[in-house]
């Protein structure tokens, strides 16, 4: 499958190990010449005792009491200000990529874009992050490529196989006359012919079962169930258009009577979607948990994006937060489709304001929170492009028409689980069998309280601009 490396040992390492005896100003001065050093492994004579990386290191000489402090101190004075790993993450030079890959990202937040230590043959080595995920991808991208070649050999053997058995036509005609070595003949080939569709058969399901753990291990990471309150239901449903994609959705309590909810949609498809989709849930829900709003979550997410995206990929997406005792569901729309609202008394509407940026492309990207107030019973639809731009076998898009003509048609108490399998269901009918060119996710939110809203209530900072569709 090519020269893409897959060990540890087959990365390029940086050989950057100091002492705790190292003078800081030494340290500074290697820092500064070379721009790439992801980090130092420390020793202790020839223990390993931390690891500290480029990013804490210039932090930390970037505060001027710091600086003072430590200009004249050794590496050894760095423990001292909680800077250096001292549990940092290790593999030997014979460490499999994938295996580095899920130990690094499941670290902690805080340490999971650190880089990692790697014992080569001739001693410690340093492996940044980013290496390590482009690594990753190139393997897993290198997989991929490995399937089509094997469906077009495939194709090849079966175009061999069908001349293979004109051929053995024209060998019996010839040989009538010694039926003898024609049941040879025909046993030998029909032997070989077997041989070779049981090895083709062998190679791809391997390659259907790698491709299945992948599948099972991303829905796993989508949520079975939703966070649990009396005031309202959650539904969702995403396929993905190949084996694994790049949609995804969520939902967090992220304080009292608020819970959040999140639709997004990758750039791309595959496993670099699948790959990208991982690191856009984690770093969001992080900053969620923190009780941020919508648009400083989104801000601070296309901040980190900017800054490990190796790929140059980008996500549209929409995370919103439900106050179940007002009923004021506040969201950022990052370049994605705006929200469907559908009244309890059979109105549909949508918002006019224009949506934020795509997140992760642009630095110093603004983003804005936009307020929508929901009655008893009203209820939120998210979906992704998906489903607008499913085709059917004429190359026409399913399209918002006919989605709201869709909507139009239920009635106003339908189930949201029911409404998500309509949409589901006729998007099948449409499609009529035709593969899905892109992911397909739905959410439908579902307000079951009477809001209750104080005179003072200020939460609607930025009122959405409500259109009405029906």
């Amino acid at each position: 499958m090519g020269d893409i490396p897959r060990t540890l040992g087959e990365i390029a390492l940086w050989d950057s190990v100091i002492d705790v005896d190292t003078p800081i100003k030494e340290i500074e001065a290697i820092v500064l010449n070379r721009i790439d050093l992801p980090g130092f492994v420390v020793t202790k004579g020839s223990k390993i005792v931390g690891l500290l990386s480029r990013k804490q290191f210039v932090a930390i000489l970037s505060r001027q009491f710091a600086r003072e402090v430590l200009s004249k101190g050794k590496a050894s004075n760095l423990f001292n200000f909680d800077i250096i790993d001292t549990s940092p993450l290790i593999f030997t030079a014979a460490t499999g990529i994938p295996e580095a890959f899920h130990k690094s990202i499941s670290r902690p937040f805080l340490f999971s874009y650190e880089p990692v230590i790697v014992i080569d043959y001739d001693g410690p080595k340093v492996l940044s992050l980013d290496l390590l995920m482009h690594s990753q991808s190139e393997l897993l991208q290198e997989t991929l490529r490995h399937q089509e070649r094997l469906v077009l050999e495939e194709k090849e053997i079966s175009s061999q196989l069908r001349q293979a058995m004109v051929d053995l036509e024209e060998t019996r005609d010839r040989l009538l006359r010694s039926e003898e070595s024609l049941e040879s003949q025909v046993l030998i080939r029909t032997e070989q012919l077997e041989q070779v569709n049981k090895d083709i058969l062998n190679q791809q399901k391997q390659i259907q079962d790698d491709l299945e753990v992948a599948r099972t291990l991303q829905q796993s990471i989508l949520p079975a169930a939703f966070p649990e309150n009396k005031y309202y239901k959650c539904h969702a449903f995403m396929r993905a258009a190949r084996m694994i994609g790049g949609d995804f959705y969520d939902a967090y309590e992220v304080g009292e009577n608020q819970f959040g909810f999140v639709v997004g949609d990758i750039s791309g498809k595959g496993v670099p979607a699948a790959l990208f989709m991982i690191l856009v849930k984690t770093i969001l829900q992080e900053y969620a948990s923190r009780y941020l709003s919508p648009a400083e979550c989104i801000e601070r997410l296309n901040n980190q994006l900017l800054l490990r995206n190796p790929l140059s990929l980008f996500v549209t997406l929409i995370y919103g937060v439900l106050d179940t005792q007002t009923g004021v569901f506040t969201f950022c729309n990052g370049g994605h489709s705006m929200p469907l609202i559908l009244r309890h008394n059979g109105r549909i509407e949508t918002l006019s304001n224009k949506p934020s940026p795509l997140v992760g492309l642009l630095g110093r990207a603004k983003y804005e929170n936009i307020s929508i107030k929901l009655a008893q019973d009203d209820r939120i639809l998210l979906i992704t492009d998906g489903v607008t731009e499913c085709f059917n076998d004429s190359n026409e898009a399913f399209g918002e028409d006919r989605l709201l003509s869709l909507l139009k048609s239920l009635d106003s108490k339908t189930a949201i689980e029911n409404l998500i399998k309509k949409i589901v269901i006729e998007l099948d009918l449409f499609s009529n069998g035709i593969l899905a060119s892109d992911d397909i996710t739905a959410l439908a939110l579902h307000y079951q309280k009477e809001p209750v809203l104080e005179k003072d209530s200020n939460i609607e900072i930025n009122p959405g601009q409500i259109k009405i569709l029906h």
